[in-house]
């Protein structure tokens, strides 16, 4: 029988390193008074020993939890087929962001915005967290405000339109979606539809307003059976395809939210005998680029999910060292891929 492997100490880190006791734990309690360098000199070493401090026995001494929250959706509907590689792609930049740090994430699955809300209460009331992220933000979020009231640190992927100034990561949705709009308008579309989420969400918003304007800077009228709101879903693309050709004056351009409702778009379209790239367009909006495998591959607006989830982890790192939530804010704007001439060909 092979002897048992003794356990890495903070001793152990001393040896290896060179550094006091004194300044291991202190690198290991994110201690600001030890630099950049020492800290990453001992966190390398830990890595490469096994260490694994206790964080029950670290949080007694502190009185945090080293506990990050995350609220995941949970999407009980077999047709939300997108939403898992999201949060997936979610999930991994934040741990990936949070690497070197003390801090480990708890996922908290959530069914909707009033369950969301008793979930953020009750970490912030049973301290179950030092921090909070979560996205799906509404224009006017009751979660947004009890964090503020509280003061407890969070940082949302999406900002809220009514709310004092937060720390967020969020897509330029508004942007892209007159970006879009605008190019479907140069290639000959006049009747153009927006394939969009729920209104109460502040990016749906957003994309309103875009699309409100291309449609106005080109003097075209604002139809508002052309907006067809929904879930994420491919079932809610298709569903708003076949509405939006069943108008007396039918959509040719199609403005999506999403690879998923793009897809749904495709299928309707083709349902209806629609050729896409002579009698129709379609432009998808997401983070996964499946739009290149449809047929035919679609023009996408494609955004970095996995770098910006990163960056919230990071912002969150900051707030808890003090930072100002006001300057923690970040903006992108999604990388355009052309793949279709996107133009009418009556």
């Amino acid at each position: 029988m092979r002897p048992a492997v003794p356990r890495p100490t903070i001793k152990t880190l001393s040896e290896m390193t060179g550094f006091s006791i004194a300044t291991i734990s202190k690198a290991l309690g994110n201690s600001p008074v030890v630099t950049e360098a020492t800290r990453k000199a001992i966190f390398e070493a830990a890595e490469k020993v096994g260490y694994q401090a206790s964080l029950r026995g670290r949080s007694l001494r502190t009185g945090k939890s080293y506990q990050i929250a995350v609220l995941m959706p949970l999407s009980v509907a077999k047709s939300h087929e997108w939403n898992g590689v999201e949060h997936a792609e979610i999930l991994a930049g934040i741990v990936e962001g949070l690497e070197g740090s003390p801090y480990r994430i708890a996922v908290h699955l959530v069914r909707d915005t009033e369950d969301s809300l008793g979930v953020v209460r009750s970490i912030v009331e049973g301290h179950l967290a030092d921090g909070l992220i979560f996205s799906g933000i509404l224009a006017d979020d009751p979660r947004v405000a009890l964090l503020l009231e509280r003061g407890f640190p969070f940082v949302t992927l999406g900002r809220s339109r009514n709310a004092p100034p937060h720390a967020f990561v969020d897509i330029d949705s508004g942007w892209a979606a007159h970006s879009a709009t605008r190019r479907l308008i140069e290639g000959g579309h006049h009747r153009i539809a927006l394939v969009n989420p729920d209104p109460s969400l502040a990016y749906s918003l957003d994309r309103i307003a875009g699309y409100s304007r291309a449609l106005a800077e080109a003097g075209l009228p604002a139809d508002p059976e052309l907006i067809a709101s929904g879930d994420l879903t491919t079932r809610h693309g298709k569903t708003a395809a076949l509405a939006l050709r069943a108008l007396p004056d039918p959509a040719t351009g199609f403005v999506c939210v999403n690879e998923s409702t793009a897809l749904g778009v495709l299928s309707g379209l083709h349902e209806t005998g629609v050729i896409i790239g002579r009698d129709a367009s379609v432009i998808a909006y997401d983070d996964i680029n499946a739009s290149a495998y449809f047929f035919p591959p679609l023009t996408t607006f494609l955004y970095p999910l996995e770098t910006l989830s990163r960056i919230l982890a990071q912002f969150m790192l900051r707030l808890l060292e003090g930072e100002d939530p006001a300057s923690l804010t970040h903006f992108v704007r999604p990388e355009l891929i052309i793949r279709q001439d996107d133009r009418l060909h009556p």
